[in-house]
């Protein structure tokens, strides 16, 4: 096993890890649980990304460099998509709504029969 990627904390390197694995490239975390040991401490390198199989290094140093030159979405996209996810629940209640009247009618309805 080599030591592939060393990152800031233990989330950022299960996404490297998961990035990896996606990829078809077997790589585990290491230090998951030595960073827990410390606490609050500053890291101080036990999140680390393993490769379990050394020939994968190239194509899992190209993912990374991949990851590594990304920058974040501009606020104007993550407004939009917080946007479009706050629609959802008013769509689902009202579906909810529907199916409220749709019992209630029904209940009438099979009152009156009786």
């Amino acid at each position: 096993m080599k030591t592939i990627y060393r990152a800031a904390d233990i989330l950022e390197a299960h996404i490297v890890c998961g990035m990896l694995n996606a990829e078809g490239i077997e790589a585990e975390v290491a230090g998951f649980y030595q960073q827990g040991a410390v606490g609050q401490l500053a890291p101080q390198d036990f999140a680390r990304v393993m490769l379990l199989d050394e020939r994968d290094e190239d194509r899992a140093e190209r993912v990374i460099a991949e990851y590594e030159q990304r920058e974040p979405a501009p606020s104007s996209e993550r407004e939009q998509a917080s946007d479009e996810a706050m629609h959802e629940p008013e769509e689902s209640s009202r579906l909810a709504w529907w199916l409220v009247i749709a019992a209630v009618v029904m209940l009438v309805v099979s009152w009156g029969m009786s």
